[in-house]
């Protein structure tokens, strides 16, 4: 049996030790404290760099996808340059066309007269950029005889025929079909390319919805080549090609 001679020091000496205890204690805690909000900062810190590196990848990804040859945007705002002169093959009876989509257009051409659409040719394919000139002007002129003035002509003149390097025609990637009339809708061969043309990489590139935002007047006989997996996100999600390219642009990835 433990005899204490002097309970006041005794209790003074167990004050001093539980204090230190518990001293030690709070010393501890808060070192583990630190230790995890350093870590929870570091994670933080990893989980932004992370998200802003996987936003630069993704947009430096998307700008490559739209600056694609395929995708390449023509129109009253974005022109080609003039010295761009694709790598031409004849389709046929003077009818050229960018040779990399040559593979695609034949194989819907083909595709159409296999389900008896016999009825469908090529109207226009590339244009040089005086014979695109060449054509703005004669439409110019054609309002300027009907009383337009020369401002008024070239407006009007610009939702029909583009100006050269503001036409698609001068990309090689469009083609024009039959006899270059609306009057193309009323046919089997329109209702056949609404419904399959994305499959080969085409699109209807100045759909009747959408002329507020091409600055275009519906055209039915024009289709544009933007390649296979482009198309049927374009067709998904009713876009026409200047929507497509703004989604790409506010998009992470397609």
């Amino acid at each position: 049996m433990v005899v204490i001679k002097d309970k006041k020091k005794f209790k003074r000496g167990m004050t001093i030790i539980v204090s230190g205890i518990l001293l030690l204690i709070i010393i501890i805690t808060r070192i583990i404290f630190s230790i995890t909000n350093q870590k929870n900062d570091n994670k933080e810190n990893i989980n932004t760099n992370t998200q802003e590196n996987t936003l630069q990848v993704s947009a430096t990804y998307n700008q490559e996808i739209i600056e694609e040859w395929n995708l390449k945007l023509v129109n009253n705002t974005s022109s080609v340059n003039r010295e761009y002169i694709p790598d031409l093959e004849e389709y046929d009876d003077g009818i050229k066309v960018d040779k990399r989509i040559m593979p695609y257009l034949k194989e819907m051409i083909n595709d159409m007269h296999k389900a008896k659409i016999t009825k469908i040719w090529i109207q226009s394919g590339y244009r040089s950029y005086e014979k695109q000139e060449e054509l703005f002007k004669t439409k110019v002129n054609s309002y300027i005889s009907s009383g337009k003035t020369q401002e008024e002509a070239e407006r009007l003149a610009q939702k029909v025929v583009q100006r050269p390097e503001m036409s698609e025609h001068n990309l090689g990637l469009a083609v024009d079909l039959n006899t270059v009339t609306n009057e193309f809708e009323k046919t089997k061969a329109f209702e056949w390319l609404v419904k399959n043309a994305d499959r080969y990489g085409f699109i209807l590139r100045y759909p009747k919805d959408k002329q507020e935002i091409t600055k275009i007047t519906y055209e039915s006989w024009h289709w544009r080549y933007v390649g296979k997996e482009h198309a049927e996100i374009i067709k998904q999600n009713n876009y026409c090609l200047e929507e497509y390219i703004d989604y790409l642009k506010t998009t992470k990835q397609v």
